[in-house]
């Protein structure tokens, strides 16, 4: 049995440090930081938050984990340039001393806890700041939490700085778990973690999927102002999101997402894919609208349309009452004139359409996405039809993917309508959790302690045989000019893959033709009041 390693206190007198170690510039306040502030603060403990989004730290950068991953995919043209100036005028300039203000937070705060939830691209950069923490100073306890420490725990429980690891969904593990810390009772049983103390390891089952009715509408009060405030299709929004279901229904095995299905179902019996009530989703949208006035709603889910068409009904006449622009991501399949006619009265921005690889027997044998290549198509024509922008996502460096698979995806893209906007493809990024990684495994592509610490726009970890790390940087850098110049360019293009003198000075000069021909570049932005 293992206790509590602190004395019985109040709850206000227990404090806990949410720290968000988050991809440079990637803003958008998150739902776990939201929502666990708001668990917390119900539960009356004295909070405080360190958010590593505004940090450009040149040695955080070198190491890969500090990359800045708007301007990157601005420069590869994978996105529209905005101005960084209005940006910053919102209150969110980029910043220096991240390890400094970091070990300041500690001295000032003094925390007893501190809860981290990582992705695999930033576990890393969260252990490089605790690791910066003297160890005299570390009086505290670490929980991680998230994508990666649910399918790495026992990685992640191993490293010197971490404490306990919650697998799964966080909401009552981890109030839980703050309660048994603060009030000084026994820690080693709660399901959900794997706990380490006094030279053991606990690891725990699952507890059952939680009623998203009953999770609390998330909290950013923590984050500074300008945080509200995103780029999006060259333009500065005011944006929240909003998560209307968890999990996807679809085995695509490049995702982490199915391996939730599975894990819950095997160790729980319950269904980890689940949807809020239409009741619930109305007041969340309309706590959200008088409290943050936003201009832009992200729903933050694997697959929107995942719904039948009743649920679709259901949706459109809900938000018909606030038809504010938004974000949305999809899959081709759940796309048809009725919902395209639908999405626009609902006054839909944009939406991301998940293409992943243009050659259908790969998609099929690699992916598991057995959708054929007109249903896709038509997917896009059926878009470009309606007001709202679209945007077809790929993937390139897959397993036993070679340069004529990669160029496969390119003349697929090529073949959807001229007004598809972004046209960029990420760099296959092996996280644990999914089949693809397994696979990678197996084949001996990268070694099983392996972490991916880049962010997947940067590098491939893969060491193939069929194709190159550096050629498949190569070709992501100039995807988007392969999908939009003409064919008899395509011999420039390939002089501007290769990260030399002459490459580079070739990709300087064919982007900025890009942006002249096929981008226009918006100086202004929206009118956003404060």
């Amino acid at each position: 049995m293992l206790k509590s390693p602190f004395t019985a206190r109040k709850k206000k007198d227990f404090k806990i440090l949410i720290f968000y170690p988050n991809l440079h510039m990637s803003a958008l306040m998150p739902q776990s930081v939201g929502i666990f502030t708001a668990l917390l603060k119900r539960e009356g403990y004295t909070l405080d938050l360190f958010d590593c989004t505004y940090y450009l730290d040149a040695d955080i950068e070198e190491q890969g984990i500090g990359k800045n991953t708007n301007a990157e995919k601005v420069i590869n043209r994978n996105v529209r340039k905005f101005d960084d100036k209005i940006w910053q005028g919102k209150g969110i300039a980029p910043k220096i001393g991240i390890e400094k203000d970091f070990k300041n937070k500690i001295s000032t705060f003094q925390p007893d806890l501190i809860l981290v939830s990582v992705l695999e691209s930033t576990y890393f950069l969260a252990i490089n700041l605790l690791n910066s923490i003297p160890e005299k100073d570390r009086k505290f306890k670490t929980l991680f939490g998230g994508v990666f420490a649910t399918y790495a725990s026992d990685k992640v429980i191993k490293n010197d700085l971490v404490d306990y690891v919650c697998r799964g969904e966080g909401e009552g593990a981890v109030v839980e778990m703050a309660n048994a810390l603060s009030s000084g009772e026994r820690i080693d049983q709660i399901k959900n973690f794997t706990v380490k103390g006094e030279g053991n390891i606990y690891k725990n089952g699952m507890r059952a999927p939680i009623d998203l009715d009953t999770v609390p509408i998330p909290d950013w009060d923590l984050f500074e102002k300008g945080s509200l405030y995103r780029p999006m299709q060259g333009e500065i929004w005011r944006a929240v999101g909003l998560e209307t279901q968890r999990g996807c229904p679809y085995t695509c095995t490049f995702c982490n997402s199915p391996s939730n299905n599975v894990e819950y179902k095997a160790e729980t019996g319950g269904r980890f894919h689940r949807k809020k009530s239409m009741s619930r989703l109305k007041k969340e949208l309309d706590f959200l609208v008088k409290k943050y006035d936003p201009n832009l709603i992200y729903f933050v889910v694997d697959t929107f349309l995942a719904m039948s068409n009743r649920e679709f009904d259901e949706m459109k006449e809900l938000y018909s009452d606030y038809k504010i622009p938004f974000w949305m991501n999809t899959r081709a399949e759940t796309i048809n004139e009725y919902r395209a006619a639908g999405l626009e009265e609902m006054n839909m921005l944009r939406m991301n359409i998940g293409i992943e690889h243009g050659n259908y027997d790969y998609r099929r044998k690699y992916l598991k996405r057995n959708v054929k290549d007109e249903v896709q198509i038509r997917a896009f024509e059926i878009a470009a039809e309606h007001k709202y922008a679209s945007c077809a996502n790929s993937i390139i460096g897959m397993p036993d993917e070679t340069r004529d698979l990669i160029f496969d995806t390119i003349n697929f893209v090529r073949k959807l309508p001229d007004s598809i906007d972004a046209t960029g493809a990420f760099i296959f990024a092996p996280y644990h959790g999914t089949p693809l990684r397994n696979l990678a495994i197996e084949k001996g592509y990268i070694k099983e302690d392996e972490i991916c610490s880049l962010s997947n726009t940067s590098a491939s970890m893969l060491n193939m045989p069929t194709i190159s790390k550096e050629e498949i940087s190569g070709l992501a850098k100039v995807f988007s000019l392969y999908i939009k110049f003409p064919k008899e360019r395509w011999p420039e293009i390939k002089i501007a893959e290769k990260n030399d003198e002459i490459g580079n000075k070739m990709f300087e000069k064919l982007g900025k033709e890009f942006d002249e021909t096929y981008r226009e570049y918006k100086a202004s932005s929206l009118d956003l009041h404060d």
